[in-house]
């Protein structure tokens, strides 16, 4: 990818942007990295070019939400149009719930993983099958049974644990024995009692009495004790006996109210419940539907089987009784015996791959040692539990996070991760970027990366390591870039590290458009722009007086005579409109060793004026603007003290009325807001207040808020004030 042509028109934010990027690297002697960076101030297009790009890297078409406009766009590669698959677009917004594809991709070795997929797609099915027809032997869940198996036999590969089962022979007949009913949790409760190790033989001699005493109501198989419980209990709970009705059993001559139905009761229950262990038992296997379930099993047998299955429930035998049983449910199992056919003839394949998947190194270990190394401060480590499964492609990467406080060690999964701050959040969510370009590194694939206000939410150490990780990444002859930044100072040091010059551009809106330029003076804007054009640039000339008066504050003091002077460009005092450019230029050469010339008579209040206006007025607001921007900065404070200082006078009737306070803007506002407290203008002076006045005091190292500030909105302010005046 040399040159990537944009024309848009109506996408999303974007009335009209045309431009053509040339990612050639140029002298080879000289290299250009395949980046551009852009600095955008917020609101401008960032936002919605990278959401256009976005959107084309999904296969879909960008539009214009607001206004229904048609949209145009255009983006294409060397002439032919760019494919989805070659974009990839970091948003601004964070997004740390969703794993990138990627972080299983580059653990996936292709070759391995057909090979592996190929083996076990068979196998996978006969063992689903097994499964099923054991599912119908022991009623025990799909889900649970390979776990319960290996649970029981005390062992951990599936496969080798049916291979042993079926080596073992079993003479008992066990097919009226359904596992899921023997040894359900609420069942083993009860067989574990003290009540049923000693009763239960006893219980059930009495308990199969009951279907065959006279008078009984009970049916073997059909009605028993616990179905009679929940019938009558029903009844009542009802009001059926309430009402006065009663109920009248087969072969009997009358029917009976409530009082003889439970004497009738309590005649059958007699020879259990005359026990007290006896008839705790009982009711202990009445509670509930699961055990029920063995009642009604033990109902279903004979004498011998039943007095078998109580042998076998005893606690000392539970445990072979569950092994044998399996062992019966497989041993003349046709799946079971396919499926072990299938495993021993690709057994030692399968081995081998998932060896060389767990002994080789990894591909992901690249991603995570860069992002441990270079994200510094962070309060966790990074790795991944499940190498080996992801290696062969059959889970994605699950990454552990590991926090250390002094002798205190957490670990936990990115779910329960809930306490970062926002840039321990934006860190992580750059992991999945990471891992996203080592995917697209393996496979060689030609990427155009958008990447939106990137470095938002990060100290200045982990900016520099993003700057870092962004030159490594162009430095790939099939990777370019385009950053966007709202943020003047990490654009420098993008433009000081690796992005050349000639493509670090500046957006600026005309009146239907965004233009792309090229930015000036971006390693030093004094020297680069301001220095050598101090005499021939009137609107430079008037931005250079708050740099020359913090300078002359720093090398002599504020009671220096130039710096008093200067003071009075600065705010509207009573000298102000004697001070002419000539006499700026005479202090500016005393204190750079300069030789303009100081004959020009103009006063430099009217200067800031009309350059203000003349600011305002333009169409299209070119470049970085900071010179605008500290123009006009100082014109609104200067137009908003004039509306100030003429309102007091007015209000105290004092024409000769000047302020002597050092913070002179603040104290003016103090004093008007007392005269004055109602007054609508305050809103306005309020906001000049807030926006300007930090930008007046200017020096070298510290002028990105002024940069950052949208000149649209002083411009605006200026027109506000100028109605005040």
């Amino acid at each position: 990818m040399n040159r990537l042509k944009v024309n848009l028109k109506n996408c999303y934010g974007i009335q009209s942007l045309e431009y053509e990027f040339d990612f050639s690297i140029g002298d080879p002697n000289r290299q250009k990295a395949k980046a551009y960076a852009i600095y955008a101030p917020n609101g401008l297009m960032k936002s919605s070019f990278a959401r256009t790009f976005d959107v084309l890297s999904k296969g879909e078409s960008p539009k214009e939400e607001r206004y229904n406009r048609k949209t145009a766009c255009v983006v294409e590669i060397d002439g032919m149009a760019i494919q989805k698959e070659n974009i990839y677009v970091l948003k601004a917004e964070i997004d740390i719930n969703t794993d990138s594809p990627a972080i299983t991709n580059i653990l996936v070795n292709p070759e391995n993983k057909a090979k592996y997929d190929d083996l076990l797609i068979e196998l996978d099915k006969l063992k689903n099958k097994l499964i099923g027809s054991l599912q119908k032997s022991s009623k025990v869940k799909k889900g649970d049974i390979e776990k319960t198996i290996l649970n029981n036999w005390l062992e951990t590969s599936f496969p080798a644990c049916i291979e042993k089962i079926k080596k073992i022979s079993i003479e008992d007949d066990l097919s009226l024995y359904e596992y899921a009913i023997i040894f359900d949790p609420k069942v083993i409760e009860i067989l574990k009692s003290q009540e049923f190790i000693d009763k239960a033989s006893e219980f059930n001699k009495r308990y199969q009495e009951l279907f065959n005493q006279i008078g009984t109501i009970y049916q073997k198989g059909v009605f028993n004790p616990s179905k009679a419980e929940a019938s009558f209990g029903t009844l009542g709970k009802q009001g059926f006996f309430t009402a006065g009705h009663r109920v009248h059993f087969r072969g009997e001559p009358a029917s009976i109210d409530k009082a003889e139905l439970e004497q009738k009761l309590q005649v059958i229950h007699a020879s259990i419940d005359g026990d007290e262990t006896l008839k705790k038992l009982r009711n202990s296997l009445a509670q509930n539907a699961q055990t029920q379930a063995l009642t009604d099993l033990i109902e279903k047998l004979s004498p011998s089987q039943i007095e078998f299955l109580l042998e076998k429930l005893k606690p000392e035998n539970q445990n072979q009784f569950r092994k044998d049983l399996w062992v019966y449910y497989i041993k003349e199992n046709t799946d079971a015996t396919a499926y072990l056919e299938a495993y021993n003839t690709s057994k030692n394949e399968i081995e081998s791959i998932e060896a060389a998947a767990a002994q080789a190194t990894p591909r992901w270990t690249k991603a995570i040692e860069l992002f441990n190394d270079r994200f510094v401060d962070m309060p966790f480590t990074l790795s991944v539990y499940n190498q080996t499964q992801v290696a062969l492609g059959k889970e994605n990467a699950k990454l552990k996070f590991t926090f250390k406080d002094g002798p205190d060690i957490v670990e936990c999964s990115r779910s329960e991760i809930k306490t970062l701050s926002q840039g321990e959040k934006r860190a992580l969510y750059l992991l999945n970027f990471i891992f996203e370009v080592e995917s697209r590194r393996i496979n060689n694939q030609e990427t155009l990366f958008i990447f939106d206000d990137v470095a938002d939410s990060f100290d200045y150490k982990n900016k520099h390591a993003i700057v870092q990780y962004l030159k490594d990444l162009t430095n790939t002859s099939y990777f370019q870039g385009i950053i966007l930044t709202h943020n003047y100072d990490f654009f420098r040091t993008l433009a000081n590290i690796f992005v050349h010059r000639d493509r670090c551009l500046m957006a600026n809106r005309s009146i239907n458009a965004v233009l792309l330029t090229k930015a000036e003076g971006v390693n030093n804007y004094f020297i680069g722009k301001w220095k050598d054009n101090v005499a021939n640039n009137d609107i430079i000339l008037c931005a250079t007086i708050p740099f020359t008066r913090n300078l002359i504050e720093y090398t002599k003091g504020e009671q220096d005579t130039d710096y008093v002077k200067l003071t009075s460009l600065l705010h509207w005092k009573n000298d102000t409109e004697q001070i002419t450019v000539g006499n700026y230029l005479e202090i500016y050469n005393r204190l750079f060793g300069a030789g303009h010339i100081t004959s020009n008579a103009k006063l430099v209040k009217t200067l800031l004026l009309d350059k203000a206006d003349e600011v305002c007025n333009r169409s299209v607001q070119d470049g970085l603007n900071l010179e605008d921007k500290v123009l006009l900065s100082i014109a609104i404070r200067m137009q908003a003290e004039i509306f100030l200082i003429n309102k007091i006078r007015t209000l105290k009737n004092d024409s000769t009325y000047w302020s002597q306070s050092e913070n002179q803007f603040g104290c003016l506002m103090k004093e008007y807001t007392l005269l004055d407290p109602t007054a609508i203008e305050l809103r306005t002076l309020e906001k000049v207040s807030i926006t300007v006045n930090s930008n007046i005091h200017l020096n070298s190292f510290m002028y990105e808020p002024i940069l950052d500030l949208n000149i649209e909105h002083l411009v605006k302010l200026y027109r506000e004030v100028c109605n005040l005046v």
